[in-house]
């Protein structure tokens, strides 16, 4: 769980919000939210990940932890240390659906991944 600052909230596109948290921006998509948000105001949230078709990991050379949006979509790239169950790029992203158990070779590895959204789901307080 994280204390997630909301940036910005779409009005044609009622799922997607744009997040802060430990100073990492990034736009996701709220597919859980029992309550309204509000822009500026600090929420309870877990961050996951949605992937359409297949996941790709990749060894990096690289040990860094970061998020990197591709164009203007929902695409991101995801850098950081693999664990058996997660992904640490700066924020933990839980392997809900374990993926991760197809990469046992890159378990404690810096990896990057390709994921087609950011999922939030915001919790009760």
């Amino acid at each position: 769980m994280y204390k997630a600052l909301v940036k910005r909230l779409n009005s044609q596109i009622e799922e997607e919000v744009t997040l802060e948290i430990k100073g990492i921006e990034f736009t996701g998509f709220a597919f859980i939210c029992p309550y309204e948000i509000e822009l500026g105001k600090t929420y309870p949230v877990s961050v996951g990940f949605t992937i359409l078709d297949e996941l790709i990991i990749s060894e990096t050379k690289v040990e860094k932890k970061e998020l990197e949006r591709i164009g203007f979509g929902y695409e991101y790239y995801i850098r950081g240390l693999l664990q058996k169950d997660s992904i640490d790029a700066g924020i933990i992203f839980n392997d809900e659906d374990e993926y991760f158990s197809d990469y046992p070779e890159l378990i404690g590895k810096y990896v990057e991944m390709k994921i087609d959204r950011i999922s939030v789901e915001f919790l009760k307080g």
